[in-house]
């Protein structure tokens, strides 16, 4: 099953960010409509995000996510890292008989490679903030669809 915690995380993050820059209000309830998801999903990923000063939030009538530093101080990686601590790109798997060149190796072998695949990916999501992903969604978007609105509950 793919894990899709990163993703949501993203677009949670993201979207708290647009709304900030239109005074929108960002709720579990408002984001979570935005993932089509229930929000017990947007407080669970909330939870490690808040942990690392990536989001705050408020309580009570006027209450809601706001991000805890600025967009462009934000990195890609560090939602990576709150949200999935312990998830590797792929696993190995240890129940295999070691019977011949193959199978004897390859657990030593992937595990190598899942590592540096880490940290390609790693590094690439240390380069992008949320700044320069809302950048790129609005270039992708061409217009079509007025941030603001396309944000709003």
């Amino acid at each position: 099953m793919m894990d899709t915690r990163f993703s949501s995380a993203l677009q949670i993050i993201i979207t708290v960010a647009v709304n900030e820059r239109n005074n929108i209000r960002s709720t579990s309830d408002t984001l979570a409509a935005k993932l089509d998801a229930k929000p017990s999903l947007v407080r669970k990923l909330a939870a490690p995000l808040m942990q690392k000063n990536i989001l705050v939030s408020s309580e009570g009538y006027q209450g809601g996510y706001r991000l805890g530093r600025s967009a462009s101080a934000i990195y890609l990686s560090e939602i990576y890292l709150a949200v999935t601590p312990d998830k590797k790109i792929w696993g190995t798997r240890e129940d295999i008989p070691a019977e011949c060149f193959v199978s004897s190796n390859m657990n030593e072998w992937s595990a190598k490679l899942s590592k540096k695949a880490e940290q390609a990916l790693l590094g690439l999501l240390e380069e992008k903030s949320v700044e320069d992903a809302i950048s790129e969604l609005a270039t992708i978007d061409g217009g079509k669809c007025p941030v603001g609105r396309a944000i709003a509950p």
